[in-house]
């Protein structure tokens, strides 16, 4: 998916129902800079890690 594309409710992580807008802000808030402190601080993408790649995608948004 690709997630600049992907409206502010999209569900990334579905396993703990988490939408681009609520990662998106606590990526810049927390200043989560790896996937492995998303996975951790965020706690998303730790369960079933089908979300790893869209993850990673918001990572480099948050950024910009």
């Amino acid at each position: 998916m690709d997630m600049r594309a992907a409206a502010d409710d999209f569900k990334v992580c579905l396993c703990k129902q988490k939408t681009k807008k609520e990662l998106i802000d606590l990526i810049r808030e927390k200043e989560i800079r790896t996937l492995d402190d998303l996975r951790e601080i965020g706690d998303v993408g730790n369960k079933c890690g089908g979300c790893g790649e869209d993850l990673l995608q918001l990572l480099e948004i948050a950024y910009e």
